[in-house]
């Protein structure tokens, strides 16, 4: 698929503040799965300096900053991206991933950070366990289970702000915005020795829908396979209908904006827009 996006976001101020360094993931990842046609990213105003780098997780951040104070940021996003995977199941699983926990002897070091759980709570070890034995600990099983659990069995809403919820409240309430099915995913799967992560990006979606908003999911870590995304809010495994700007181990180092503003008293409001086009290959 090719995908045509733009995002404008705008920050006011109340009063003029002075930004710390920002770092800015508004640029796609380039792999296997996806390629880039074009990119652009905007600042306005201009910032004093600009630093194009990749982070310790492999995702191409900007990082920008100001000499002076300002009233306004104002980040214009163009881009065209092909996703090129039209297979979820395309691999053949290395032998030590077929059945659960995965043996990471040979990437422990790699894997830690990933097989780390986010919030530990016996209630979610104890629902991930229970969709482990009921496909008899099979990797891909278990992963499609839990994708269509997610799925048919909770509530999704929006939520415009806010960090994702506790997996362990996720599970309790049966509902919950993109971002906070994403996290329950990954727990559960960190609880069966599955290493995940936290992926933000775009998705196909509703090309019709009148509001368009960033998107989130998990993807889990399968020798033989790499890297692959399940999306909880469709309970689909993903293939060609999302574009991975920023993937991590914890979902606030894949926030498109972050930084320090200092400004008395200043308050700050957010305003966005997205359109996203997707024309079929």
């Amino acid at each position: 698929m090719h995908f045509k996006i733009r995002h404008h976001t705008l920050y006011r101020y109340s009063s003029p503040v002075r930004l710390g360094p920002q770092t800015l993931r508004f640029h796609p990842r380039d792999d296997g799965s996806q390629r880039i046609v074009d990119h652009r990213l905007d600042v306005n105003p201009a910032p004093l300096g600009r630093n194009e780098h990749l982070d310790l997780e492999g995702n191409c951040v900007t990082q920008i900053w100001f000499g002076e104070s300002i009233g306004h940021l104002e980040i214009e996003l163009q881009m065209q991206v092909e996703t090129l995977r039209a297979n979820a199941f395309d691999f053949i699983l290395a032998p030590e991933a077929i059945n659960l926990p995965i043996d990471h002897e040979h990437d422990a070091i790699c894997a830690r950070a990933y097989l780390e759980r986010i919030q530990p709570d016996d209630s979610v070890t104890a629902f991930a366990a229970q969709l482990s034995m009921s496909v008899n600990r099979d990797t891909v099983r278990f992963l499609e289970r839990l994708n269509r659990e997610l799925f048919a069995d909770f509530t999704q809403i929006h939520r415009d702000a806010g960090e994702p919820q506790d997996p362990a409240y996720t599970l309790q309430s049966r509902s919950g915005a993109c971002r906070d099915m994403a996290v329950l995913f990954v727990d559960c799967c960190r609880a069966e020795g599955l290493a995940a992560r936290f992926v933000s990006g775009y998705q196909r979606g509703n090309l019709q829908s009148e509001r368009r908003h960033l998107h989130a999911w998990p993807e889990v870590y399968l020798p033989g396979a790499g890297w692959r995304g399940f999306d909880p809010t469709s309970g689909e495994a993903i293939a060609n209908t999302h574009v991975t700007v920023a993937a991590a181990a914890h979902p606030r180092d894949t926030m498109p904006v972050t930084g320090v503003i200092t400004g008395e008293g200043a308050n700050s409001t957010l305003e966005y827009n997205l359109t996203i086009e997707v024309t079929e290959d």
